[in-house]
C-alpha cells in the first residue's frame, strides 16, 4: 500500500492507495499529531511507500516523524516525470499540487485535452493538450476567499463560512445580506467555471473537464463536453509517480 499525504494551504489530508491499482480505499484529514497519524495508519494498511506534496512548506515535526520511519518517502516536485508522458510546459513557479492534480487526469485519460479545474482555497484551471503540452492556466479565489474579501474589506458585511452550503445554496439572487454574499460566491464561481468550459469547447471539442478539490461545484445539463468529479485526483496523481 502507498501512504499519501497532501499539505494545503488550510488542512493537511492523508489517503492509501492500492500499489498495483491505484485505487484509493481510506482518506481522511489530519486530526491528530503526525506520529500518532503514521504509526496508524501504517499499521493498519501496511505501508510501503510513502509520496507525498505540499505547498505550505515541509513541516518539521512530519519530517521528524518520516525520519523515525523505515520506509522511503518522496516529496512530489515538478520534476518528476509522470510515467505514461511528461507535462511540459510549466513554469518554473508551478505548483506541486496542481501538478498532482493534473497527473491523476493525465493517468485516467491520454487521449484528449484535459481541464483540470481544483476549486479549493483558490481556484485553479490547468489546460492540457493530448500531448501531455500545459496550453495555460487560470488562478482565482474560491467560494470562501470571495466571502472573507468582502467581509475583511467593507466595514459592515458579516463573516460567513460556506462550507455547509455550497451544495444546497440554490438561489440565484439572495434575499438579504448573508444570501445575497453567497449568491456571488457560490453561483459566481459556477458561472465561472462554466464559462471557461463554454469559451475553451469551440477550440478545443474533444475537451474532457476534471472537477476535484473540497468544493463541488455542479455543472449543468447542457455542457457538451464530458465531465468528472474526482474528489481523489490529487492522490491518484501522487500514487502514479
Amino acid at each position: 500500500m502507498k501512504l499519501l499525504i497532501d499539505i494545503g494551504n488550510t488542512s493537511a489530508k492523508l489517503a492509501i492507495a492500492d500499489a498495483h491499482t491505484m485505487d484509493i480505499i481510506h482518506h481522511e484529514r489530519l486530526q491528530e499529531p503526525w506520529p500518532n497519524t503514521l504509526s496508524r495508519l501504517i499499521a493498519d494498511y501496511s505501508v510501503e511507500d510513502i509520496r507525498l506534496s505540499s505547498v505550505a512548506g515541509r513541516d518539521p515535526l512530519l519530517l521528524s516523524a518520516l525520519a523515525d520511519l523505515a520506509i522511503p518517502s518522496t516529496w512530489l516536485t515538478i520534476h518528476h516525470r509522470h510515467p505514461s508522458r511528461p507535462l511540459t510546459g510549466m513554469p518554473p513557479t508551478y505548483g506541486v499540487d496542481r501538478y498532482a492534480a493534473d497527473m491523476g487526469a493525465m493517468a485516467q485519460d491520454r487521449d484528449h485535452t484535459l481541464l483540470v479545474i481544483d476549486a479549493g482555497t483558490c481556484i485553479t484551471y490547468d489546460l492540457i493538450s493530448p500531448q501531455g503540452q500545459l496550453l495555460g492556466g487560470v488562478i482565482s479565489p474560491g467560494v470562501q476567499l470571495r466571502l472573507n474579501a468582502m467581509h475583511e474589506h467593507t466595514a459592515q458585511l458579516p463573516l460567513i463560512d460556506a462550507a455547509a452550503q455550497i451544495q444546497s445554496f440554490s438561489h440565484l439572487m439572495g434575499h438579504d445580506t448573508p444570501s445575497c454574499m453567497l449568491s456571488a460566491a457560490i453561483q459566481g464561481t459556477r458561472f465561472e467555471i462554466e464559462g471557461y468550459i463554454r469559451h475553451l469547447l469551440p477550440t478545443h471539442p474533444d475537451l474532457h473537464v476534471f472537477l476535484t478539490g473540497g468544493n463541488r461545484i455542479e455543472m449543468p445539463d447542457d455542457i457538451r463536453s464530458r465531465v468528472t468529479f474526482d474528489p481523489y485526483l490529487l492522490f491518484k496523481g501522487l500514487a502514479s509517480m
